[in-house]
């Protein structure tokens, strides 16, 4: 066993992943919105990157479907202004742990994008 492989084994008993330096870029892709069809179209080799797309899809994509919902809704308004730099502060948060090779489960999110 060499001694990178010793280390993956490592970080994986941790709960962490091994970040390659080509696939930060694609990490915080993964989270901005539409962007993130990018990483989840063309990076074919990282299981970790593809696991953060489909949940930077699924959380940016339905939580803008969400927001426009209850913009809708007049009495709402207030909670859409609160709910966008929510957002903002989760997306922010994933991209740091992605990037320190976590996988963070965004609660509800992550379910439905394991289905996806």
């Amino acid at each position: 066993m060499t001694p990178q492989d010793q280390q993956q084994n490592q970080l994986q008993s941790m709960g962490t992943e091994q970040v390659r330096e080509q696939d930060k870029i694609q990490l915080v892709l993964a989270y901005l919105g539409c962007l993130s069809l990018i990483p989840f179209l063309t990076v074919k080799d990282s299981p970790f990157v593809t696991w953060n797309a489909k949940q930077g899809m699924v959380f940016n994509i339905g939580g803008g479907i969400a927001l426009t919902i209850l913009g809708i809704i007049p009495v709402l308004g207030l909670v859409t202004c609160l709910l966008g730099p929510a957002m903002l502060v989760v997306d922010i948060l994933a991209i740091t742990k992605a990037l320190k090779g976590e996988r963070w489960r965004i609660p509800v999110v992550a379910d439905l994008a394991e289905k996806f």
